[in-house]
């Protein structure tokens, strides 16, 4: 098999050199691994002894992103279905699965459909590894019978249900009937339920030579509609996308006539687990939250409230556990405990939206209106720089930014972006916020997607900030993505991120006005967009005022770095003490300029004749008559 390239690592090896192609054939293979790794459509089985497995993909909600096995005892995970989508000179090349089945008590042997092509395309049937059918349309649905595991029913596209009496085996042309197909009962496998020309719900009680209408709204498609069945053998509940709606529906007359009643809609997925141990009881996922019906989906309940969006559910039978995946992670979730099993790394390329880097500087035209009369306009510039980084009280590292306006204010701000989630945080003293931290925006977030974040404003109880769309921002010859954001607090805040740039609009209300900053120009990992040209430019990197940042890291061993920044020369002296006075080290003593310095320190320094034990130390900067202390420890 011939080495292929990643999409990431062929754009990348185009930075880095010229390279000239001839009569050379590059083949483009796109697999989970190709890019972050993410969890979607999480589902699971119970083993004849009682073990769980769970069963996701790697990747988004596509039949091409492969699917894998997780025990959520020994928190291991291995490949179970590959999928992949290739692009070369000759065609495409793919595999990929839309749904799997287990045999009745049975871990081991399975069904599984979808579809490959290689120049001509093919829907696919495997029992375990081995293809045992093919035909060219795709293949969506698979059962297998719970009273007689010979009999295997797939189907999906055209209006076409196939089916096997073998186990999988085969499937005789002449056993292939017309009937758009979604789902089998578990407890008598003549009873089916398809789709009629119109989309409509239709069942069947012979096997699919027949079928009657028994619920007149339009399914949308095929791929979103689902079926679960209660142990009373009365009540069946389907989700389905209908007319633009992701929607809940529930029968208490066996899937019957009259009897489908929709008791859930959203504009976002669904995802459902019913508990067979307990007639009744039905778990739903929608966006972050998770909700629990106790009378056959009637009614629902809030249950939990998860970080994040919702992407896969598994309700364990004959215990009270519940598995949840969102889009990086995978939980264990009791009545009383949420426990977190298995987790991917967020993306980096989600901090694009944000580049926190020293040296990367942003330019807004900020215009200010008070309705008054008549009315008042206010234009000012403001240019705000991530000037150096620094360890908050906290202990925590955060980029320090200045924000500069030409009528004269000025205000600095500590914010980082936690790599483990994907949040940003803004260091703010004085609210009783958590490790003094406000959540000010998730990179995570998707459309739809409620968060307690608050960029402008302050936290308050059920605030909270909503990714209300993206598109594209298109000037300079760019065509990035953005995300927009609009927060539900005073002066209903409206803002958006851009790929690559970061912050590029904003606007907000006040008392009797308005004010709104638009991206004139930025600097970016030093790379300029747009006008950045200002006629303070010479002075903006002076600082307004002294600032002594705490060391990073802190602790440390054997050396740290000390920042500061002074708006004056003058002579700058920065010594090193320890816990009795003792003055240990002189790190400067020499005339400095107005502006932002880092020096490193360290305790083991041979050349300075410098090795200092374990313990707590000061540091102390003294600029003119300016002069502030800090503490650190170095800890070996």
């Amino acid at each position: 098999m011939p080495k292929t390239l990643s999409f990431r690592q062929i754009v990348c090896g185009a930075k880095m050199k010229k390279i000239i192609f001839s009569h050379l054939i590059i083949i483009l293979v796109v697999t989970s691994s190709s890019f972050a790794q993410e969890i979607s459509d999480l589902n699971g089985i119970e083993t004849q002894t009682g073990r769980t497995y769970l069963f996701y993909r790697n990747g988004s909600y596509t039949p091409y992103n492969s699917i894998y096995k997780f025990d959520p005892e020994t928190l291991l995970d291995s490949l179970f279905l590959l999928g992949y989508i290739s692009w070369t000179p000759f065609g495409n090349d793919a595999k990929g699965t839309n749904d799997f089945e287990f045999f009745p008590n049975d871990s081991i042997n399975f069904m599984s459909v979808g579809n490959e092509f290689n120049i001509d395309f093919w829907g696919t049937v495997y029992r375990n590894d081995t293809l045992t059918f093919s035909i060219p349309f795709d293949i969506i649905k698979v059962d297998i019978s719970k009273q007689n595991p010979q009999k295997v029913f797939t189907g999906g596209s055209y209006n076409y249900l196939l089916r096997s009496f073998d186990g999988g085996y085969n499937f005789p042309i002449d056993s292939i009937m017309q009937f758009a197909y979604l789902s089998m009962s578990p407890f008598n496998d003549n009873i089916l339920f398809g789709l009629d020309s119109l989309n409509r719900l239709v069942k069947s009680f012979n096997g699919g030579y027949t079928s009657v209408l028994v619920d007149t709204s339009k399914t949308d498609d095929i791929f979103n509609s689902k079926f679960f069945y209660d142990s009373d053998q009365q009540h069946i509940y389907r989700i389905a996308k209908s007319y633009g709606k992701y929607v809940f529906l529930t029968s208490n007359n066996n899937g019957n006539q009259f009897s489908w009643t929709k008791t859930f809609e959203s504009d976002f997925a669904l995802w459902v687990s019913n508990d067979p141990s307990i007639s009744g009881s039905i778990y739903l996922g929608n966006l972050r939250y998770i909700y629990k019906s106790t009378d056959f989906g009637s009614t629902f309940s809030l249950y939990k409230t998860l970080d994040s969006r919702i992407t896969g559910i598994y309700k364990k039978p004959n215990s009270d556990i519940l598995y949840v995946s969102t889009r990086y992670r995978i939980y264990k979730i009791t009545p009383n405990l949420i426990t977190l099993l298995k987790s991917f790394p967020v993306s980096s390329e989600l901090f694009s939206y944000y580049p926190l880097k020293v040296g990367n500087k942003w330019i807004y035209d900020k215009t200010t209106i008070v309705y008054d009369f008549p009315p008042q306009i206010t234009y000012d510039t403001v240019i705000k720089k991530v000037i150096c980084d620094s360890v908050a009280q906290n202990n925590k590292k955060y980029f320090v930014l200045k924000e500069e306006s030409i009528l004269g204010s000025t205000e600095y701000f500590l914010e980082r972006i936690d790599s483990t989630n994907g949040k940003i945080f803004r260091f703010v003293q004085g609210y009783n916020y958590p490790d003094n931290e406000l959540l000010i925006d998730d990179l995570t977030a998707e459309i739809g997607d409620s968060i307690e974040a608050f960029r402008y404003g302050v936290w308050y109880p059920g605030g909270v900030t909503v990714l209300r769309e993206e598109d594209y921002f298109t000037k300079w010859g760019l065509n990035s993505g953005r995300k927009i954001f609009e927060t539900n607090n005073y002066g209903m805040p409206l803002y958006s991120l851009t790929y690559g740039l970061g912050l590029d609009s904003a606007v907000y209300g006040f008392d009797f006005g308005t004010t709104t900053y638009v991206l004139r120009g930025c600097v970016i990992n030093g790379t300029v967009f747009g006008d950045t040209v200002l006629s303070v430019d010479n002075n903006e990197d002076i600082p307004a005022n002294f600032v002594l940042f705490q060391n990073y890291p802190n602790p440390f061993n054997p050396s740290t770095r000390i920042s500061w920044q002074s708006p004056v020369a003058g002579q700058t002296n920065l010594r090193i003490y320890d816990v009795l006075g003792n003055e240990v080290a002189t790190l400067l003593n020499e005339y400095r300029n107005a502006g932002s310095y880092e020096i490193e320190f360290n305790s083991a320094d041979k050349n300075q004749g410098v090795f200092l034990p374990s313990g707590v130390y000061f540091y102390q900067l003294k600029v003119g008559d300016y002069v502030q202390t800090r503490k650190m420890m170095l800890l070996k």
